[in-house]
């Protein structure tokens, strides 16, 4: 018997009902502070933009440049290790020359060819103005002069500018140098470390996550440098054959920005294409236009997946949005970067069981096992 102050036992269907709620109310509160602290980390990414991005650059680079270190260093005496690092920042710095010089040099060949062709742009703007000024049911004025500096005016600044900023890159490069040797020389204490926990459960997902970006960041430089090399060739022999002028900056401009995911193919085609209409007629310039097309069409569905092979494929869609929020986030280094960025998040969520429905979301695999080998180190 029970006393009469004693509470009556709760039915334990009533406690099983308290408990789900309970244990739904703190997967709500878990998911309400993880969306809170993604909004500071992307706030704090943004207002940090030149030491992030910097560093982020600087880290990938790092990445990058650590196999040629440690095949120097593996030959050389240990007192002498010191030549890996200086071999793998000279080759830093090769790249850096050979891009800011190919780039400079597009900007002002295009600079120059602006001016020399500024007779048919107004020709062009004339007759474009004209068809505005029938479809208005207006009479036909001179609006040339205006419409063709309208149309000069945007690209000799923005030439201007990229010039500008390529020359002030030089405060950034030296931090980024600082940045690559401090990482060159801590890499392979950061290296033990990692194989020291490696055989706990946390450190051997970090370590395989570690291992499986390297790897794939490496690989996809060395994809997109060689199908940019090979897009460029196939740009320059196109536009040669059709005698168009620049053919040189055609292909420096389609290597420079295949680095770029979808927006750098569109500029690299529809510059030459631009081109043309001024050089040629409109009919060429359109068969010049599906030529360019073509080539991009065949590299990028073709031979990319042929060199990619079974490795870790992002989801085209999610190139886009990636290249929209990076290049939002960083600017050009974000533009660069948004692949990189995207890859090891897709690796990182691949490794944690409760996140591995985004990385399938982010690649090309459709199911979790394609996924798992796709992000194996």
């Amino acid at each position: 018997m029970t006393g009469a102050g004693a509470m009556p036992p709760v039915p334990e269907n009533q406690l099983d009902d308290t408990q789900r709620r309970c244990g739904e109310s703190s997967r709500l509160a878990l998911w309400l502070l993880a969306i809170i602290a993604m909004v500071l980390i992307v706030a704090a990414l943004r207002a940090t933009a030149w030491i992030s991005g910097t560093l982020a650059f600087a880290f990938f680079a790092a990445l990058a440049l650590q196999p040629v270190q440690s095949w120097i260093g593996a030959r050389v005496p240990r007192a002498m290790g010191w030549l890996g690092h200086l071999a793998a920042l000279l080759i830093m710095l090769l790249i850096f020359v050979l891009f800011t010089a190919g780039l400079l040099f597009v900007v002002q060949q295009l600079a120059a060819g602006i001016v020399r062709y500024r007779e048919p742009l107004e020709r062009l703007a004339a007759r474009i103005s004209a068809r505005i000024d029938i479809a208005a049911g207006q009479p036909s004025g001179d609006g040339t002069a205006p419409l063709a500096e309208r149309l000069i005016d945007p690209v000799m600044s923005l030439a201007t500018g990229v010039a500008q900023s390529m020359w002030s890159f030089g405060g950034v490069l030296t931090l980024l140098f600082f940045l690559v040797w401090l990482m060159l020389l801590e890499a392979p204490s950061y290296s033990a470390k990692l194989s020291g926990i490696a055989s706990r459960r946390d450190g051997a997902a970090l370590h395989d996550i570690v291992d499986a970006t390297a790897s794939r960041f490496r690989r996809y430089l060395l994809m997109r440098a060689l199908l940019g090399l090979a897009t460029g060739l196939l740009y320059m022999a196109w536009t040669w054959w059709w005698g168009l002028d620049f053919v040189l900056v055609w292909g420096l401009l389609a290597f420079l920005l295949n680095f770029i995911p979808t927006i750098g193919s569109i500029i690299a085609g529809v510059l030459p294409v631009a081109l043309a209409f001024l050089q040629r007629d409109p009919v060429s310039a359109l068969i010049i236009g599906g030529g360019l097309l073509v080539i991009e069409q065949v590299m990028g569905n073709y031979v990319d997946p042929l060199l990619q092979g079974r490795q870790l494929s992002l989801s085209p869609l999610a190139v886009l949005l990636a290249l929209a929020f990076w290049t939002w986030m960083w600017g050009l280094v974000g533009a660069l970067l948004a692949v990189p960025m995207t890859l090891v998040l897709t690796i990182a969520c691949a490794h944690v069981e409760a996140l591995k429905p985004i990385a399938l979301a982010l690649s090309n695999a459709t199911n979790l096992e394609e996924l798992e080998e796709a992000t194996a180190p």
